[in-house]
Order: C-alpha cells, then structure tokens, then sequence
C-alpha cells in the first residue's frame, strides 16, 4: 500500500513539474486537479487498507477516518468547481456562484470533520492503557 501511495506522490509531482508552470504567477488549474486527484487517490488508498485491516475498532473512531472523509468530500467537490469555472463564469453566473456557495459549505463540513479527528485523537491520548 505505501508502494502504490509513494508511486502515486512520485507521478503528481513529475507531472507538475514537465507539464505545468509551478513557479508561475498565473493561476493554472492543472496543478489544482493534480493536487485533487492525489488526494483523492490517497484517501481510496487508506479506504481500502483500513477495510481489508483485521482491526476490531470502529472505524468511526479512528481520527484518520474523518480527516480521510473530509478530504475526500473536499476534493471531489474541488474538481467539481474548478473544471467548469472558466467556462461558466462567462455563461452561466448564477451557476457558478451557486457552486461558489457550495464550496463555502464543504469547506465548513470538512473544518467540522477535522475538528471531530481532534476530538478523536484526544480521546485516544487521554485514555490510559492497561
């Protein structure tokens, strides 16, 4: 699993570095998707090896969870305003404003996910192991 992750960090950052201008002052929404995509693609990854885990823990209790959930709804709702942003900025307004809103909420829901990780992650450290 760390392979396929390493390869995955390996391939985004070999394709913002041939393909887009990292350095420029321009905004280039390749780099945004790359970023995206990577997350996306790390968050199934820890998905999958949580789910195939012999762990007897809820899942709902591992902070990483949450912090795993909130970037995933954060991404996919990520490509979904960036991708069409310039086309509809000159078409559509309402639209692309309507999606502007909506990232304000999935910024808030994944703030809200975060804070519930803290939450788990001080559970974990205050409670004593025998």
């Amino acid at each position: 699993m760390k392979i396929i992750s390493t390869y995955t960090f390996v391939f985004t950052v070999s394709y913002l570095v041939i393909f887009t201008k990292v350095s420029g002052f321009i905004f280039d929404y390749r780099i945004v998707i790359a970023a995206t995509l990577f997350s996306i693609l790390n968050t199934l990854l820890w998905f999958y090896q949580k789910i195939n885990s012999n762990d007897t823990q809820k899942i709902t209790e591992d902070p990483s969870f949450w912090i795993s959930t909130g970037l995933l709804l954060w991404s996919v709702f990520s490509i979904f305003r960036i991708v069409p942003m310039f086309l509809l900025s000159n078409i559509d307004e309402e639209f692309h404003e309507f999606l502007r809103m909506v990232m304000y909420i999935v910024n808030i829901i994944m703030y809200g996910m975060f804070y519930i990780a803290l939450l788990k992650y001080e559970k974990i450290i205050l409670t004593p192991t025998t």
